[in-house]
């Protein structure tokens, strides 16, 4: 009866076996050092809007402040040398109320140093936010070969596994389907910033160093006997 329960649970984990094939469904993940990645530093508009008596924002006042704040940004960021390209500074309209997407400035930096040297001067800001922007990798294809190599090894074990438990002899892969995964924005705290993932790699930090997280979702049929 246990080496029935434990069978039941095998399959519904790890994959499906009846003879002819077994099925194994793998995700898995490997850590990738990006070359170099964009830190976008933008006005933080709750900082600046305020209600009057009727609950209306205060439009007027609230763009001037925000344009001096994003003034004093501009002229913060080029004193440290940072290599910057101002963000899409496009209005929005909701009724009455006034506001800016992306008021800042996308900050080109190499590595997990560099982002902890900003974000240590971007605590004397206390009008400003910061998440990861664009992020540029090396050999993409090199990466995913990585990847795959890593997912098909851990499919062979666990198809090895099934076919023992079951009294079978496992063969040769008949068919390989690349699953979609659901992109999950997962931030993490680091100093007073936030990380904010793009695509599908989620980022860590490790003995302060910055990695992303390439994930791929695999279905493997092998052939058994």
């Amino acid at each position: 009866m246990k080496k029935l329960l434990f069978l039941s649970l095998l399959f519904n984990n790890f994959g499906f076996a009846q003879s002819g094939f077994i099925e194994i469904e793998i995700r898995d993940s490997i850590r990738i050092k990006p070359k170099k990645f964009e830190y976008h530093v933008q006005i933080s508009e709750s900082k600046f809007a305020r209600l009057d008596a009727n609950g209306v924002a205060g439009t007027d006042s609230t763009k001037i402040k925000m344009r001096e704040k994003y003034k004093e940004l501009e002229i913060f960021l080029e004193n440290k040398k940072y290599k910057t390209r101002p963000l899409n500074n496009s209005e929005f309209q909701i009724h009455d109320y006034a506001g800016f997407w992306k008021l800042g400035f996308a900050v080109e930096l190499q590595n997990s140093k560099e982002l902890e040297k900003l974000t240590t001067e971007l605590k004397t800001l206390d009008y400003i936010s910061g998440s990861i922007g664009e992020i540029e990798y090396g050999d993409t294809e090199l990466s995913e070969k990585r990847l795959f190599s890593k997912i098909l090894a851990k499919a062979k074990r666990k198809g090895q596994m099934i076919a023992d438990l079951t009294g079978q002899k496992l063969g040769k892969i008949i068919e390989l389907k690349e699953g979609k995964d659901l992109v999950e924005n997962i931030s993490i705290s680091y100093g007073a910033a936030y990380l904010s993932s793009l695509q599908n790699k989620n980022w860590d930090v490790s003995k302060n160093i910055l990695y992303g997280h390439q994930w791929k979702t695999v279905m493997i049929k092998f052939s058994a006997e």
